[in-house]
Parts: structure tokens; C-alpha cells; sequence
């Protein structure tokens, strides 16, 4: 099985943004910043409008203000970035344009980061996280009065009573601790250093990854709250600890 840390490399090369981004031919552009204006009155739910001179894409005109700008090379990123690095990029802007071989191939938005393989790599790096976790406290939970301890009363008859209904196919009661249980129990003995809230965040974060019809990004906001448990699962997973 690859550790955590093999499983996150492995992620950063598969995903990157030239996977969920629009390809520049499906872009609605501008000729002009005249036109790009008016596209975006007949298109109100597109923030940006691209401008499109000769085949190349040279500015855009934004809904909310009102302007148009050319394009800087704050707004562009490779078309390499990987998709967990992608969510950093996007907490500081609400967009921006993918560039591949010197030339702007697309176009990514912060609602983009719904896509299913945004979500999957958001899945994929919380299992580690969780695989990290409860490695890190493997010979604790041999102890009988571990769970009984470190659970609340209420928790702890849920997974009871869900480890009771599985009959013959259960296989013990962690299997029925959920991510915010397993990061809990670490906490508590001492393996891991995250807060209530970041818990709270990563099970929330958790739970819209592993299910088709909850999306990740809600508004802009939810962008932050993406781009710290990134960096809160990063920082745990390298150092298995806080």
C-alpha cells in the first residue's frame, strides 16, 4: 500500500488544471471591449467575459465592476498545476487563465472546483489523512477503555449500534469511526495537533467529496475553507503531527 506522502505526489501529477478547465475554443469571447460588455449583459451568469484580438486572448471585461483589464501574469497560471494547488491560487482570485505552451489554452473559475476530480483528489488526500491518523494511534485503540474514554457518550452508541447492525460483517467498531472521530481520537492522545474547528471543516469538506450531488464550493467563500483544509491535511500528513 503507498504511504500518505506517495499517494499525494501520485495526485499532483494525474490532476492538473488542463483537466477541469473551459478550453479557450468553448470561451464566449469579445472582439472588442465594446462587445465584451455587451456579451456580458447577455450572459449574466458569466463573471468574466474574455477579449479575443487575432485569434489571441489579450484582456477581459468583469461583470461585477464593470471594467475591462488586460491580461496580467497574476491571472495565469500552467497548465500543469496540479488541482490541490490549483484551490491556493484560487483563494486569492476568483479566476484565472490556464496557459500551455506559451499560449492561454483556457480558463478556470472558482466554481470549477466542484468538478468530479477536484472532489475525487479532495477525497483521496483526507483518506490519507485518515489512514495517517489512525496509524498514529494503531496501539492505543488495542487499549479496552480507549474508545470509551475519548468518545462522547451519544458517539459512541451510534457506532455501537452500527457496528451491531452489521451482523457478521462487521469488523470492529473503528470501522465505524467516521474522519472527525479518527482526527479526534488522535488529538486527544496527543498524536495530532488540529483544532475543533479544523475537524468541523475537514468532515465538512469530507462528506461533499464523497458525495455526487454535494458540491465542494458553495460561494467564493468556501474557496478559503477548501484551501485551509489543504493546507491543515498537508501539514498533517508530513509530519504526522502537528
Amino acid at each position: 500500500m503507498p504511504t500518505p506522502e506517495e499517494t499525494l505526489r501520485r495526485l499532483a501529477v494525474t490532476f492538473t488544471a488542463s483537466d477541469i478547465m473551459v478550453p479557450r475554443e468553448q470561451l464566449v469571447c469579445g472582439k472588442s471591449e465594446m462587445t465584451a460588455a455587451k456579451l456580458s449583459l447577455e450572459n449574466p451568469d458569466f463573471s468574466v467575459i474574455p477579449i479575443q484580438r487575432r485569434s489571441q486572448l489579450t484582456g477581459y471585461f468583469e461583470r461585477d465592476s464593470g471594467k475591462s483589464k488586460r491580461i496580467a501574469l497574476r491571472d495565469l497560471t500552467s497548465d500543469g498545476t496540479s488541482l490541490l494547488d490549483l484551490v491556493e491560487i484560487l483563494e486569492c482570485r476568483e479566476f484565472c487563465f490556464v496557459l500551455s505552451h506559451s499560449r492561454i489554452s483556457g480558463y478556470v473559475h472558482y466554481s470549477d472546483l466542484n468538478h468530479e476530480l477536484v472532489k475525487l483528489s479532495f477525497y483521496v488526500m483526507l483518506e490519507a489523512l485518515e489512514r495517517a491518523a489512525l496509524a498514529s494511534i494503531e496501539q492505543r485503540l488495542t487499549e479496552p477503555d480507549f474508545l470509551n474514554q475519548n468518545l462522547t457518550e451519544s458517539r459512541l452508541l451510534q457506532v455501537k449500534r452500527a457496528y451491531k447492525r452489521a451482523g457478521d460483517a462487521g469488523r470492529g467498531l473503528v470501522s465505524y469511526l467516521n474522519v472527525a472521530d479518527i482526527l479526534r481520537l488522535a488529538v486527544n492522545a496527543g498524536a495530532m495537533l488540529l483544532e475543533e474547528s479544523d475537524i468541523v471543516a475537514i468532515k465538512d469538506v469530507r462528506d461533499g467529496a464523497a458525495h455526487v450531488s454535494e458540491n465542494l464550493v458553495r460561494s467564493y467563500d468556501d474557496v478559503k475553507k477548501l484551501a485551509h483544509v489543504r493546507r491543515k491535511c498537508l501539514q498533517m500528513i508530513g509530519s504526522g503531527s502537528g
